[in-house]
């Protein structure tokens, strides 16, 4: 059976106006698109049905609201992670009205409504307590993803940069990947990493070794500086399992922000991408930085997978470099 966009974006609208009419008397944050005009209904329908999410938001917040009645407005897998999202971060609106840009991505197959900025909390955690939220819509009207954005990039830049129109696309699904990426760890969606990284995935954990304060004479008389970098191999399995049994087990809160980010392409393997940026990890128990490394694998550009993994508190000592796409022998598939 055929299914009429245009008939799913009224039907969704009423629902919407059958919500608010079920609502009690509340202050809503307003919605009001830039672009979009070419598609007056699309737009119409996802500024309802984004006020018609945050004024839910704020309720959850308020202990007032039920986000379940919110789902028919996404498909299953974004609602499941704006449920997550909003558990664990407890979001609500930053403004009382909204100006967010409608960005068409893959010709129409999908829309992004980019930068609604909201407040969370952190707990005892030191980091922002702003964040700004991207929601993508199908075209027949639903939420069909929601991510946080990564701060301090050009989104148009980075996709311009590209060789030609594939490596262009592939740059912007690296850019949504990575989105997508920060808010599994933010809020603990194990399935989705458990996806993403390829299940021979080499995975290299920095560690800094520190002297103690008051150590024993041995200790002392050891060649140890204050700080060596070393790198510990992991499994897939061995870290995903470390994830849900001590840092998603053991904190409340969980936020992590990747900044300068760095795309390269390989020289001869045209699908395989190195990306570089320098990660903050901000939670309950435990807060670092450092530089982290992907190789991603694009040749299913729906399903992408990481092969490496690498995350390093500084450069080597010896030549002041991080881990990077040349770093391994790759065969060529």
């Amino acid at each position: 059976m055929k299914i009429n966009p245009r008939t799913t974006i009224i039907h969704i609208a009423t629902l919407i106006i059958g919500l608010y009419l079920c609502l009690p008397a509340q202050v809503k944050s307003k919605v009001s698109i830039i672009g979009g005009d070419d598609k007056p209904i699309l737009k119409h329908s996802i500024e309802i049905t984004l006020e018609a999410i945050l004024l839910e938001m704020n309720k959850v917040d308020k202990k007032i609201g039920d986000l379940q009645q919110l789902s028919p407005l996404f498909a299953a897998e974004a609602f499941k992670t704006f449920q997550a999202y909003v558990t664990q971060n407890k979001p609500y609106t930053a403004r009382k009205a909204y100006a967010p840009q409608m960005i068409e991505r893959m010709n129409g197959e999908y829309y992004d409504i980019r930068s609604i900025a909201v407040k969370i909390e952190l707990g005892g955690t030191e980091a922002s307590d702003n964040q700004n939220l991207i929601f993508s819509f199908a075209k027949d009207g639903k939420v069909s993803s929601v991510r946080s954005i990564l701060p301090q990039y050009d989104f148009q830049k980075v996709i311009s940069s590209g060789k030609n129109e594939q490596d262009s696309l592939i740059r912007g699904m690296i850019l949504d990947f990575m989105e997508q990426f920060r808010t599994a760890y933010n809020t603990r969606d194990l399935k989705y990493l458990e996806k993403v990284y390829s299940d021979d995935a080499l995975i290299l954990v920095g560690t800094v070794l520190e002297e103690k304060k008051g150590s024993d004479d041995m200790l002392k008389k050891s060649y140890l500086s204050a700080a060596k970098v070393k790198l510990i191999q992991q499994t897939k399995r061995q870290y995903l399992d470390g994830l849900k049994s001590i840092a998603f087990k053991s904190n409340s809160f969980i936020n992590v922000r990747f900044d300068d980010l760095s795309i390269v392409q390989h020289e001869k393997i045209a699908a395989l991408y190195g990306i570089s940026c320098w990660q903050q990890w901000n939670s309950s128990t435990y807060s670092d930085r450092g530089y982290l490394f992907l190789m991603m694998d694009f040749r299913n550009p729906k399903e992408p997978v990481i092969h490496v993994r690498a995350w390093q508190p500084k450069a080597f000592d010896e030549d002041s470099s991080y881990v990077s796409l040349y770093d391994f022998d790759v065969v060529e598939y």
